[in-house]
């Protein structure tokens, strides 16, 4: 959960203790494939093999790595959330609503004292017009003035603390920029310089990663929908991975079975033929990992889900990952008891991934799973990461991946294994 840009956070709303020792489908092929052979057969053009599979060594998006699963090439993308899904949110923003549930303003005071306010700034930020309180617990609006006011140290300690408590959606899954990834956004010409400037003074320090928890109100300073627009957009912005298969006509179709073939409900019979003819072009061709997938997931991936109705299944990583071969997706993986189960059930520990179908999971200190994944091949990863509509189901390279994870509390990725037999 680097290559990786301008990320949301990946932490996912199922929570369990594990004591165990579509609106968008790539479905292109990486390169021309089948169309560029033909063109150059009908020129007259015949490229040597090794040019047609050449990579550019200057273009670092671009790679191939050759291993059991075949000759895999990757790519890295960028993608971004539809202009269409931000409506909401950009045309009207909502003021930053911090929720205390089951405490009185004054515990909320002492509350804030302790994790790194001074009295001044608690009474600044409990402004009057600014909370409400009943029975059910506090209700703090804190003004942009108030938020602006935090500098980085005392914003990083404050919100931290306060991560995982249920105060605000976006203290739980803040954005996550993990390294130097931020500068991106910084220099993006699209954007408003005031706007980045406000950004700037919101992000604050997780380790090396960097993270905007007041995005609510960072919107709520943008003046036209346009910019709020461009903002959110960037903010949006998910690096991914586009792969496939090089298939050559010396390819080894056997082997690419015996490794692809063996997930359930993954039916390699099917995709055969489709192998078999690139092998026979003269260059032969590529396949997009898209055909490679179970139907689940070749509907979800590279897509946004719409936000979740009420009796809607959250759509959250382990929803994904155990749904991933199934024919219908099984929404009991809701249930963090129903998960741990089945995984104690179903699955064993490994060492490292090797095999199509290994399922990847990231564990804090206090041994509670926070995020899983399926291992496809090399370092690539099918992922949803986090239960909200603002993350895709994507491909990702595994240390991309770990980076999207603040540092503090610490992960640390473990793999399992299905059982046979």
């Amino acid at each position: 959960m680097s290559r990786r840009k301008n990320s949301e956070s990946a932490q996912a709303s199922n929570v369990f203790q594990f004591t165990l020792a579509g609106l968008i489908v790539f479905s292109l092929a990486l390169l021309a494939g089948a169309t560029f052979v033909g063109f150059k057969l009908a020129t007259g053009n015949h490229p040597r093999l090794a040019e047609a599979f050449a990579v550019d060594p200057k273009d670092k998006t671009r790679s191939v790595h050759v291993g059991p699963w075949g000759e895999l090439i990757t790519r890295d993308i960028g993608l971004e959330r539809p202009a269409e899904f931000l409506t909401e949110e950009v045309a009207s923003p909502q003021p930053e609503t911090w929720t205390f549930n089951g405490l009185k303003p004054d515990a909320v005071k002492a509350l804030l004292v302790k994790d790194g306010l001074t009295s001044r700034q608690v009474a600044a930020g409990f402004a009057p017009g600014t909370f409400s309180a009943d029975g059910s617990g506090t209700v703090l609006k804190p003004s942009a003035d108030f938020l602006l006011s935090l500098d980085p140290d005392t914003r990083r300690k404050l919100y931290l603390a306060l991560a995982g408590l249920g105060v605000n959606l976006y203290l739980d899954y803040p954005y996550i920029f993990p390294g130097n990834s931020i500068a991106s956004i910084y220099a993006n010409t699209r954007l408003h310089p005031d706007d980045v400037a406000l950004l700037k003074r919101l992000v604050y320090a997780n380790g090396d990663a960097r993270q905007l928890s007041d995005y609510q109100a960072l919107l709520g300073q943008i003046p036209t929908v346009e910019r709020r627009v461009a903002l959110a957009r960037a903010l949006s912005r998910q690096s991914a991975v586009f792969a496939g298969l090089v298939i050559k006509p010396d390819t080894d179709i056997d082997k690419i079975a015996a490794y692809w073939g063996n997930v359930p409900n993954v039916r390699f019979t099917n995709i055969r033929p489709l192998l078999e003819s690139l092998k026979e072009l003269p260059e032969g061709g590529n396949l997009s990992l898209f055909y490679l997938l179970h139907k689940f997931a070749r509907d979800q991936l590279y897509t946004f889900p719409l936000p979740s109705q009420p009796g809607e299944p959250t759509m959250d990583c382990h929803w994904s990952t155990f749904n991933f071969s199934k024919e219908t997706p099984d929404n009991r993986f809701n249930d963090p008891n129903y998960a741990v189960q089945f995984i104690q059930k179903n699955y064993y520990q490994i060492a490292a991934p090797s095999q199509y179908g290994d399922i990847l999971l990231l564990m804090n200190d206090r041994n509670e799973i926070k995020h899983s994944a399926v291992y496809l091949a090399d370092d690539i990863v099918f992922t949803k990461n986090g239960n909200n509509y603002r993350q895709p189901w994507m491909l990702m390279h595994i240390p991309d991946l770990l980076a999207t994870y603040p540092a503090t509390p610490a992960m640390k990725p473990i793999y399992m294994r299905r059982k046979t037999g």
